[in-house]
């Protein structure tokens, strides 16, 4: 059975997709299933008695074969096939422009630090369970411009990162004690240990960070975020808003849990309660948005674009209507009163490729039944509409209005 298998992009958007190397177990090949790239995959730890040297060969074929820039993924990897993936690998070397190392099974940092033409380190990010102190260690004072031996520009990022995740496992790495999210499906039964959640997601949103900066794919998510949402409020076609998500999607708005697990479920809320159900005077107006300049060297959109993350954007918004209709995803089950609301939320929405993935939408409930009149602020630590305008004009309206002890610390010193 060979231990080399290739797993080929599925975003029809990207045209000549870099390529990542990844070794991982077999049982583990879901997570070489990467939007945007194509993939080479080397089933590692190797059986016993085979040649990692020899692996390497076949390896090194089929990225030379591929023909275009590479990155590095491993999990569990020891110093000695390191050092050896480093002096098998040379007629490609050039063209690695990226590694990530989850829990590489080392105490020293030889054979996982590469360096170019020019001596300067490929970027390499790396991912710890916190009780790799030794090798965390050996690593600190490369996260210092000064020790690098070479300068930086300043719009460089640091080419060695390091990050440390707590309570989360070495062995086997804590990526394989979760599913990826591209193999999610809706009745799939995950662990629910926060820190395990935590690190699996923050430490794919930094791989992809190192990845999509060297090695792309840009997608403009500002733009598919906009066209999302011109379905859902403007058009007010579910079939079309589902279109820019992926098979597996699923939104939540926190407050109320309305939304959807799935595309049946999904699909099925957005047709009967979302699009049809929104107020047809509804105003919607960003606050502020996360974002990052990216230069796109592949010339498909203008020299420099407004991307927001590298697979995510966080949006403040100010939300606005008259409620003349039931707002099944605000208000479900409260009959309209026709009053006027103004609601402070955030939407935090993730990617996969070139689709959304998911959406976490947080807002001011307190703040929409105090403007209703279905909950009585007097003796609560709540406001009303004064929420939302403070978010719009922070210096217009006065803060600690309900703190009842402002007054008590008024003309005591400050320094």
């Amino acid at each position: 059975m060979s231990q080399t298998e290739v797993f080929f992009n599925t975003v029809d958007s990207v045209v000549k997709p870099a390529t990542l190397l990844m070794l991982l177990p077999r049982d583990q090949t879901s997570w070489c299933q990467q939007e945007g790239y194509n993939v080479v995959h080397l089933t590692y730890p190797l059986p016993q008695n085979s040649s990692f040297k020899d692996a390497m060969k076949n390896v090194n074929d089929k990225i030379i074969a591929l023909g275009a820039d590479w990155g590095l993924l491993t999990y569990g990897l020891t110093t000695e096939d390191a050092e050896t993936l480093v002096s098998k690998l040379a007629l490609s070397l050039a063209d690695l422009k990226a590694c990530s190392h989850f829990c590489p099974d080392a105490e020293v940092t030889h054979g996982f630090l590469m360096k170019d033409s020019q001596r300067r380190h490929i970027p390499v990010t790396f991912h710890l369970a916190s009780s790799q102190e030794v090798l965390h260690a050996s690593l600190l004072l490369l996260e210092d411009p000064a020790n690098l031996g070479y300068s930086l520009p300043t719009h460089s990022r640091l080419p060695v990162r390091v990050y440390s995740y707590p309570l989360v496992s070495k062995s086997p790495p804590f990526p394989f004690s979760i599913q990826p999210p591209v193999s999610v499906n809706v009745n799939d039964k995950q662990s629910l240990d926060p820190y395990l959640r935590s690190a699996s997601s923050l430490s794919l949103t930094r791989t992809l960070e190192l990845l999509k900066a060297h090695l792309g794919p840009h997608f403009n998510l500002e733009r598919l975020w906009e066209k999302h949402t011109y379905y859902e409020f403007i058009e007010r076609d579910a079939p079309k808003t589902m279109s820019t998500m992926v098979t597996t999607p699923y939104v939540n708005h926190v407050p109320t849990m309305t939304g959807g697990v799935g595309y049946a479920d999904l699909a099925r809320f957005y047709k009967y309660h979302f699009t049809t159900v929104t107020p047809q005077d509804f105003e919607l107006i960003t606050v502020s948005r996360t974002g990052e300049a990216y230069v796109d060297q592949l010339k498909t959109w203008p020299t420099k674009f407004f991307s927001v993350g590298c697979d995510r954007i966080v949006d403040e918004m100010i939300f606005k209507c008259h409620h003349t209709t039931e707002i099944d995803y605000f208000l479900p089950g409260i009959a309209p009163t026709g009053k006027h609301i103004e609601i402070a939320m955030v939407g935090i929405v993730a990617f996969r490729g070139d689709k959304l993935f998911f959406e976490h939408l947080y807002w001011d409930q307190a703040g929409i039944l105090v403007q209703l009149g279905l909950l009585d602020p007097s003796n609560l630590p709540v406001a009303g509409v004064e929420v939302a305008k403070k978010v719009l004009d922070p210096f217009g309206v006065p803060s600690n209005t309900l703190l009842k002890r402002w007054h008590e610390s008024k003309g005591l010193p400050i320094d």
